[in-house]
């Protein structure tokens, strides 16, 4: 679901922070703002010109017609050149600030905390980079200059004005007022509307994702009526957003036009009547009537070009909802793997995924410790913490209490990039890129050659299917691996960890989904690859159990019990419940428990 809208912020502060943003780019801005400047010289110039002109034919002033007709085409010709500056120039800031602004977006994407990711949802976001940077080029593409023209436009034609006949520009004068006290009464609501109407649009891009994501399990059980009328409520509230959003401007401008038309009427009503006592050339008349449009365009245009504006803020605001929120740390050293005995320490560790509403941790008072080569089996019930414990130690979410050692120091010491890359992490539910099967075990180590990639899959056993397939290790998985099995899906996944050689292996439940056959090859490569290497599984397997070194038991976010598979099993406890629960007959039901 789309967050609800946060209050607005001024037009003035939300471009304060696009220009922040754009950096050395404003010089681009500036040069088109200079160049409209120099437009709007060049407008009343020639308009002058045209009065003059005109004078000398109603006088029959040869060589002052002539004088004036050089002068005007000489500004005249100006223009094509003043208005290519300032369409390149312009140009050259949106591209260049939309390409900031995307990669920042892009960026931060990448190292927003896990909390963030999984509180607002994915189709949200996508509408940030869909929608609203589409709107942040329109601002600075066009609809910014376009106020900023037009205003000084406007204010450069009603001094000419004033020039040309004060009495009756005097009488358009008093009219502005209240023509522009009615135009901002209709233009205000325009940006409330317009951050609704992008906040209702990633709502319902939010449920064509997730209709779209889920459909295999919309079919399987019958959904699809429910997810439609899902898309169809949030589809028809963004339809009467935009709907209300259509009327607004429609009377924007309708509005617009008929106040642009007023100055008209009168112009040619009280000019007409002082042409003809002869208190005002014709040449004065026609430049006037002329120059009156720069003053009416203005404001015509203006509310349109102020509504685009106002939703571009709209846009900048959601941009940097985003990018305002603090991201993962980055802070910290980057160690090598010290000569200790100890390869992870868990110290009095308490952790709540969102402590300030509810105040449930998830974990609670952790003590644990991990010896280097040891291999730790963790199992208990769904939701006991047991994959929140790898969680912790990746450094996805911040601890609310004690510390985690990893080779000897403190995880906060460790930059996160540094500490990641000792640890390879196999997940339950893996994700494969939408590109080649080469490139997703790539990922392990980028730059890897195609010797080191085929070796890991050989010790993933994954080779040989690979090589079946028409391309080999160019075979294209599809989205999420969509193209390949679970099972082959799974080993491509422990190849890439395989690939990646870390000293620490993370393992959470990488063979609960798969079926037999595809289990007993990721657990055979699994058993290879584990091998004098520091491990922590969230196992479900009794093989994997009693292979460990040491089993720990978690429980509502506690270890109650921790000890080798006989030790456990010997002791009236939890472990021993479980067993005698689910692994009396380990060849029926090889489970203790679903991952939570």
């Amino acid at each position: 679901m789309a967050k609800a809208s946060e209050p607005g912020i001024s037009i003035k502060d939300g471009l304060q922070r696009l220009l922040h943003l754009s950096g050395r780019n404003q010089i681009w801005l500036y040069a088109a703002l200079a160049a409209a400047f120099g437009e709007v010289i060049i407008t009343i110039g020639w308009n002058i010109g045209l009065m003059r002109l005109i004078n000398a034919v109603s006088d029959h002033q040869m060589d002052v017609f002539l004088r004036n007709l050089m002068l005007t085409l000489a500004v005249f010709a100006l223009g094509p050149f003043v208005n290519y500056v300032r369409t390149y120039s312009l140009g050259r800031f949106s591209e260049n600030t939309v390409a900031t602004l995307r990669e920042r977006f892009a960026t931060q994407a990448t190292v927003l905390p896990m909390q963030t990711l999984e509180t607002r949802h994915t189709g949200d976001l996508l509408t940030v980079v869909n929608s609203d940077l589409v709107k942040l080029k329109t601002l600075t593409g066009s609809s910014l200059l376009d106020v900023f023209y037009q205003s000084l436009m406007g204010v450069g034609a009603l001094i000419t004005l004033f020039a040309l006949c004060w009495p009756l520009a005097l009488v358009i004068t008093i009219m502005l007022p209240v023509m522009i006290m009615a135009v901002g009464k209709l233009n205000a609501p325009i940006g409330k509307r317009s951050e609704e109407m992008q906040a209702t649009v990633g709502n319902t891009m939010s449920m064509a994702q997730d209709g779209l994501a889920g459909l295999m399990v919309t079919k399987a059980f019958n959904l699809v009526d429910v997810m439609d009328e899902r898309f169809r409520v949030a589809n028809h509230a963004t339809m009467q957003k935009g709907l209300l959003l259509a009327r607004l401007r429609a009377t924007i401008d309708a509005g617009g036009t008929m106040f642009g038309l007023l100055p008209f009427l009168i112009t040619f009503g009280l000019g007409g009547y002082l042409a003809l006592n002869g208190l005002l050339t014709f040449g004065s008349l026609m430049s006037f009537i002329n120059m009156l449009n720069f003053v009416a365009n203005p404001l015509s245009q203006l509310p349109p070009a102020i509504a685009r504006v106002s939703e571009g803020v709209g846009a900048i605001q959601r941009l940097y909802a985003i990018l305002d929120v603090t991201p993962e740390r980055s802070s910290g050293e980057s160690y090598l793997p010290a000569d200790e005995t100890v390869a992870v320490r868990y110290e009095g560790v308490d952790f709540g995924y969102d402590v300030g509403s509810s105040g449930h941790l998830a974990l609670r008072h952790i003590d644990a410790t991990i010896t280097r080569g040891q291999m730790v089996a963790i199992v208990g019930s769904s939701g006991g913490g047991k994959s929140t414990l790898l969680k912790v130690l990746l450094g996805f979410y911040p601890i609310n209490a004690g510390s985690i050692l990893l080779f000897g120091r403190d995880l906060n010491m460790w930059s996160l990039v540094a500490a990641r890359r000792q640890m390879a992490f196999v997940a339950q539910d893996t994700y494969l890129f939408p590109v080649n099967i080469g490139e997703n075990i790539a990922c392990g180590k980028p730059g890897a050659t195609q010797a080191e990639i085929e070796r890991a899959a050989r010790m993933a056993n994954i080779h040989d299917d690979i090589m079946a397939m028409v391309d080999g290790y160019k075979t294209l998985v599809g989205e999420r691996g969509a193209r390949l099995s679970g099972g082959q899906r799974q080993r491509i996944s422990l190849a890439r960890a395989i690939l990646k050689d870390a000293p620490v292996l993370l393992l959470d439940e990488p063979t609960s989904a798969l079926d037999t056959a595809s289990e007993s090859l990721v657990q055979d490569a699994l058993e290879k690859f584990m091998t004098g290497r520091t491990t922590i599984v969230v196992a479900h397997r009794l093989s994997t159990i009693r292979r460990a070194d040491r089993v720990l038991v978690i429980e509502e976010g506690q270890i109650v019990e921790a000890g080798t598979h006989d030790e456990l099993l010997n002791h009236e406890g939890r472990y021993r419940e479980l067993y005698m629960r689910q692994f009396q007959d380990a060849v029926q039901t090889p489970v203790v428990e679903a991952q939570q």
